[in-house]
């Protein structure tokens, strides 16, 4: 998992592999326990893509996601 604090109007957003793609967590503020806006993509690559497109995150900007599961 990896997440970003280059988030455009929010706090981060957590990228999360499953079997069939990525889910794309989007969190509003540091304190939110639950995205409040996910998405799935076919892979990384799309995931990491489709937040720069729609959150501006720069690709240098993703770190290790080390926090509890979502």
């Amino acid at each position: 998992m990896e997440q970003s604090f280059d988030a455009g109007l929010f706090s981060r957003i957590v990228l999360q592999p499953d079997i069939v793609g990525v889910y794309v967590f989007v969190f509003e503020n540091d304190d939110s326990r639950h995205p409040e806006r996910d998405y799935h993509q076919d892979d990384i690559k799309m995931a990491k893509l489709f937040c720069l497109e729609e959150y501006g995150t720069a690709a240098s900007s993703w770190k290790l996601y080390d926090g509890d599961p979502i």
